[in-house]
C-alpha cells in the first residue's frame, strides 16, 4: 500500500484513542498494520513498553510458530503467556479488599500462600481467611455467566488451590496443562469437574472468557500482537518453517473476520495484526482481498487525497 504513516505517530494515536480510553473502558478493536520487516522489532518493543507502563497484559503470536488458522492454537498461544496463578492471587486480593481485609504488604507476585499472607496482615488464623473468602469466590467467579462454564470452574479451583503451603504440592498443574495445551486430554481435569475440551469448536468461548478474566482480575485489558506475515507466502519455500496453503490462509482470514464480528464479546482487547505488503496489495495471491468477508470489514471506504486516516482498520507504517 502506498499511503503510510510514521510508526510513532500511529502509536500515539493507538495510545490516546484506544489504550488510554476505549480499551481501558472495556472496548475491543482489531487493527492491521502493514509493517516493513526492519520495523517489526521496533513495533514489538514499543507496544510492549506501552503495555508495561499501562499495566496491560501483552501477548505476542507468530504464524511461524503457531497455527494461526486454528482458534484453539490462538487460545493456547495466549494462555502460555498468561501467569494464571498471578491472576488467581490478584482475584483473591480483590475479593479480600471487598471484605475489608487489610492488604498492606501483601504482594500477589510473591511466592508463598496468599491466604497466609492476608491472614498475617490482618492478625488472623490462616484457615479463617479462606473460609470467609470461599463464598465470595463462588459468587464472583463460579456463578459469573460471562465466562464459559468450564473456564470459570477452572478459575475457581485455581483460586482455592492458592491455599497450598510452601512445603506442599501444588495441585493445579493439570488445570494449567489443560489451559495451555500441554495436555489436552479431558480425563486429566475431570476430577476438577471440567468436562469440555479446548478445540476448534470451543476455543472462541475460552478466548472470550480469558480476556474477561484478565480484566476481572484487575488489569485494564490485553494487547495481542499477531504477526501473520508467514500466511502471505504463496509458494512453499521448503525452508522447514510452517507453510499455509490457500485453504489454510482462507481459514486464517475467516478467523480474523470472526474476531472483528465478535468485538462486543471480547472485553478489553486490542488485537494488532502485524502484516506485510503481500497481505494488503490486491494482485497478490495471499492478499486479504481473496476473502471477501474480511475485505468488506477492513477496506477503507473513504480516503483523503493527502492524508492517511490514522484510525483506519488497515494502515501502512514507515
Amino acid at each position: 500500500m502506498s499511503d503510510t504513516i510514521p510508526i510513532q505517530d500511529w502509536l500515539q494515536i493507538i495510545d490516546r484513542e484506544y489504550l488510554s480510553t476505549f480499551i481501558k473502558d472495556g472496548g475491543a478493536s482489531v487493527k492491521f498494520a502493514v509493517t516493513p520487516d526492519p520495523l517489526k522489532s521496533n513495533l514489538d518493543a514499543e507496544v510492549s513498553g506501552y503495555c508495561q507502563r499501562m499495566d496491560y497484559r501483552f501477548v505476542k503470536l507468530d504464524a511461524v510458530t503457531i497455527r494461526v488458522h486454528m482458534p484453539q492454537d490462538i487460545f493456547f498461544g495466549l494462555a502460555r503467556q498468561i501467569d494464571w496463578r498471578l491472576l488467581a492471587r490478584r482475584m483473591i486480593m480483590k475479593l479480600a479488599a471487598r471484605g475489608s481485609y487489610t492488604l498492606e504488604g501483601v504482594d500477589p507476585a510473591a511466592c508463598g500462600n496468599i491466604f497466609d499472607a492476608i491472614a498475617k496482615a490482618n492478625d488472623l488464623e490462616p484457615d479463617s481467611v479462606l473460609r470467609e473468602i470461599r463464598p465470595n469466590i463462588e459468587n464472583a467467579i463460579l456463578k459469573d455467566t460471562q465466562m464459559a462454564r468450564d473456564f470459570r470452574v477452572a478459575m475457581s479451583h485455581l483460586c482455592w488451590l492458592e491455599n497450598t503451603h510452601e512445603d506442599g504440592h501444588y495441585q493445579g498443574e493439570p488445570i494449567l496443562d489443560w489451559l495451555t495445551g500441554v495436555n489436552t486430554r479431558i480425563s486429566n481435569v475431570r476430577s476438577f469437574s471440567i468436562y469440555t475440551p479446548i478445540n476448534r469448536a470451543t476455543a472462541r468461548y475460552f478466548i472470550e472468557s480469558a480476556l474477561y478474566w484478565v480484566r476481572h482480575a484487575g488489569y485494564p485489558g490485553t494487547v495481542i500482537l499477531l504477526d501473520n506475515s508467514r500466511v502471505t507466502v504463496a509458494r512453499n519455500p521448503k525452508d522447514g518453517l510452517r507453510f499455509y496453503t490457500r485453504p489454510t490462509a482462507m481459514d486464517h482470514y475467516e478467523l480474523l473476520r470472526e474476531f472483528i464480528d465478535d468485538l462486543d464479546r471480547l472485553a478489553g482487547m486490542l488485537l494488532v495484526v502485524v502484516t506485510n505488503q503481500d497481505f494488503a496489495e490486491e494482485n497478490k495471491p495471499r492478499s486479504y482481498r481473496i476473502y471477501q468477508a474480511l475485505r468488506y470489514r477492513i477496506m477503507n471506504d473513504v480516503r483523503d487525497r493527502n492524508r492517511v486516516n490514522p484510525i483506519a482498520s488497515l494502515v501502512g507504517l514507515e
